[in-house]
């Protein structure tokens, strides 16, 4: 470790004692954190078995392709990431692995945070493609090949914007309170500063992006059902199960990626420093790995299929108009009627 690195991470340190002892709670977040860990865990492997239980409804389309990457990113990071964290609070928040482990820990974080913002894009981009370009996107084989010419490009794109501060362009340093790394939100050196930028407005843009794929696909979704007049056949209702499913994914990961990069913009431009809002904006980031496979449990297409069944027959139920009711009345009143006068009719035969 050289000396510039030691410095920084130990004037970081420093700061962060200063202002809070981080020591007094240390306790209470190593149970939060280890209840975060098995949650992470559970939710990931859970949503992996389904999707593969599954796999004969969905024959691993280009969407269920893109979803297993991202529960298997959310698993890696972590199985990565949280481990450190829990060593760090054990220890009563104190940082043992010096500048080598700051920058594995770094690394592991910004490459999970913007993988699971990115394979989110190319779900969007994905199915946005499938809705303007329907007759390049049916090509079984173009379809394959371009999921995974994608997802490649993602991981390898990620990978490489993680590791340059580790070669020397930016800077990865130990982050309030303590316990786990980032790039730098205060860099001094020019170099750190635009990677600082870079990363972040890179980030925020994946998941505007991603918001404005959404947006376009769901409008052109609907003046083409309008032109075509589709019937909700069963391929219609399996796309509309997989954009609801992947509408709430999106919001889940803006939710909870724009705080941090947001934060790490502003600490950037030189405001007065916010230790408290940065570790709750961190701890957003990382409840991502939680939410993002239990969004599938709950929306998957099963599920989404019983909620809609069971609102088609509450609907139906209580939406019986005053027309039908009226003219079922009439038909009832009609048969009493009717039934009344053959009484009459045999009472008088017989007398």
């Amino acid at each position: 470790m050289n000396a510039g690195n030691s410095m920084s991470l130990a004037s970081n340190t420093s700061v962060n004692s200063t202002t809070e002892d981080p020591g007094i709670k240390s306790k209470g977040f190593l149970g939060n954190i280890i209840v975060m860990f098995i949650l992470a865990l559970m939710f990931n492997i859970s949503a992996l078995v389904m999707i593969i239980r599954s796999s004969k409804s969905h024959r691993w389309s280009a969407f269920y392709r893109l979803m297993v990457s991202l529960n298997i990113t959310d698993l890696f990071g972590s199985i990565t990431c949280f481990p450190v964290l829990l060593a760090t609070y054990a220890n009563n928040v104190e940082w043992q692995g010096g500048q080598q482990l700051c920058n594995y820990t770094g690394y592991m974080i910004s490459f999970v945070v913007l993988s699971s913002a990115a394979i989110v894009g190319t779900m969007s981009l994905e199915r946005f493609i499938g809705v303007w370009f329907p007759f390049f996107y049916n090509n079984p084989t173009a379809k394959e090949r371009r999921t995974n010419i994608l997802l490649g490009t993602v991981w390898v794109t990620v990978a490489f914007i993680s590791l340059l501060p580790i070669i020397g362009f930016g800077e990865y340093v130990l982050q309030y309170p303590g316990t786990w790394c980032f790039y730098n939100f205060r860099a001094q050196n020019l170099a750190d500063k635009i990677y600082a930028y870079m990363y972040s407005v890179f980030w925020i843009l994946t998941i505007l992006f991603t918001i404005i794929f959404n947006l376009v696909k769901l409008v052109l979704r609907r003046i083409r059902a309008q032109d075509k007049k589709k019937q909700y056949d069963k391929a219609n209702r399996n796309e509309i199960y997989s954009i609801i499913l992947l509408i709430i994914i999106v919001i889940v990961t803006a939710t909870c990626g724009i705080p941090m990069a947001i934060r790490a913009i502003v600490n950037e431009s030189g405001s007065m420093k916010d230790n408290s809002a940065d570790l709750h904006a961190s701890r957003m980031a990382t409840f991502n790995l939680v939410l993002d496979p239990l969004v599938y449990i709950f929306f998957r297409r099963e599920n989404l299929e019983c909620l809609f069944r069971f609102i088609r027959k509450r609907h139906g139920r209580s939406e019986k108009s005053p027309e039908q009711c009226n003219s079922t009345s009439t038909k009832t009143d009609n048969k009493a009627t009717s039934a009344s006068n053959q009484e009459k009719i045999e009472i008088s035969s017989s007398t």
